[in-house]
């Protein structure tokens, strides 16, 4: 299984509760509130796999992306404790989207596997 589709799956469960989807590309319709998330960086060392993952949130205010940020942030918390996956912020900042003219805060995290 792919690690993309691990998150992904672990973020849908972790997400449910708030209605917020979770997508590895921006769909044609767009809810009000949603998490992308993309491979930026792959490698391998001692055996070991590592990815870093972008993790874009997007909600109708500011306010509203930063808490979704705080979730999405939370849930990879509990991704570490609860999986054999081990997460690791590398950061993160507000970032608004000027294409799509949305408000965004965007983590990164480095996976090792």
């Amino acid at each position: 299984m792919l690690i993309e589709q691990r998150v992904k799956e672990f973020l849908d469960t972790e997400l449910a509760d708030d209605n917020i989807g979770v997508y590895l590309e921006i769909p044609e319709q767009l809810p009000s509130s949603l998490v992308v998330f993309q491979l930026v960086d792959r490698g391998k060392e001692n055996h070991i796999n590592e990815v870093t993952l972008e993790f874009l949130s997007y909600a109708p205010s500011k306010y509203e992306s930063a808490l979704l940020d705080e979730k999405v942030r939370e849930a990879m918390e509990k991704l570490n404790e609860t999986t054999d996956i081990t997460a690791s912020l590398g950061g993160g900042n507000d970032a608004p989207d000027t294409s799509l003219k949305r408000y965004r805060y965007r983590c990164y995290y480095n996976l090792y596997f």
